[in-house]
């Protein structure tokens, strides 16, 4: 197991790759500005290589944008408050730049890393554990969009699922989003919804993976407020916020 001190160090290397910095720009006064230049080790997602991204992370942002949009970043989002960079009227402010280049605001997400001091959690429900190779069965099963995602750059490597019988109840999901980082996603079944399933198989995996030598993390929006619930209850801690562009459809 890991202590906070070390969750935190992984987080930061991890994010460190994904937005071309280095780990003291997380601890130095002020944003940090970096180029969108692709590091091996990074996170892989469908918006890779977009026109701007940005991480909040303690009080700091690291602004990751190409050539064209630098200039305009460097004279207006550098000195900004990072804690308060994500309320509307800035990312309006940000999406209305984007539109001169044709891209627009994409996705605003927030996640978790696990609380090192949480307590050990046991299953409150029958169980069943999956590894990589059973999962296949679970494609185009539209019942675990979230707990499973069938992406080659970020496979699906775990899951438990809890049963009432024979009948599947919820089922959460890792997928390794990187080398030392896997993505938990959590689906619980209607009618099984409020009665702790979601938080205990969160937390069941989330254990299963630290002893695996990985460390979990858990993203949702801020308007789920049962997804964040989910995410404390299960012995998570907030850790960093993202967003992203994407070009605009014609």
């Amino acid at each position: 197991m890991y202590t906070q001190n070390e969750l935190i160090k992984i987080t930061q290397k991890q994010l460190a790759l994904d937005y071309n910095c280095v780990i003291t720009d997380f601890a130095k006064k002020g944003n940090t500005i970096t180029k969108n230049n692709l590091l091996n080790g990074r996170r892989l997602y469908s918006y890779d290589g977009c026109q701007l991204k940005i991480v909040c992370y303690r009080g700091k942002a690291i602004i990751t944008t190409d050539e064209q949009l630098l200039p305009w970043v460097e004279e207006n989002l550098k000195k900004e408050d990072a804690s308060w960079l994500f309320e509307y009227p800035k990312l309006r402010f940000i999406d209305k730049k984007l539109n001169d280049f044709g891209h627009e605001i994409a996705d605003i997400h927030h996640y978790y890393i696990p609380d090192a001091k949480a307590q050990f959690f046991t299953p409150l429900f029958d169980i069943k554990w999956y590894e990589h190779q059973d999962i296949h069965q679970f494609k185009n099963d539209d019942r675990f969009n979230e707990a499973l995602a069938f992406e080659e750059n970020h496979p699906d490597m775990l899951a438990v699922a809890a049963f009432e019988g024979d009948r599947i109840m919820g089922m959460a999901g890792a997928s390794a989003d990187s080398k030392t980082m896997w993505q938990i996603g959590i689906d619980v079944i209607p009618g099984y919804r409020g009665k702790g399933v979601g938080a205990n198989l969160t937390a069941l995996l989330k254990q299963e993976i630290l002893k695996r030598g990985k460390v979990p993390f858990y993203g949702t929006v801020e308007s789920h407020d049962i997804s964040k619930n989910i995410a404390f209850r299960a012995g998570f801690l907030p850790a960093w916020s993202e967003v992203h562009s994407q070009k605009k459809e014609s």
